[in-house]
């Protein structure tokens, strides 16, 4: 009766430190990347939100609404 637990395999081995420092450096990139599309789009959106001027942009507008303009309280 055999069980098949006599023989292992070989540990892995170890990742080359030059090889590692790349991968590391690539990773930041990325991450520098990401974060600076993402200020670019936060920074896109609120001009968005700030550029509304004119007579309807208190009532149009996504930062105003019916606590600047009410037609039921004259």
């Amino acid at each position: 009766m055999c069980l098949g637990g006599g023989s292992r395999s070989a540990p892995p081995p170890k990742p080359d430190p030059v090889v590692e420092a790349e991968q590391e450096e690539k990773r930041e990139e990325a991450v520098a990347e990401k974060k600076e599309i993402k200020q670019e789009a936060l920074e896109k959106t609120v001009t968005r939100r700030k550029g509304g001027a004119g007579r309807r942009s208190l009532i149009k507008g996504s930062g105003g609404g019916m606590g600047f303009y009410n037609k039921y309280l004259s």
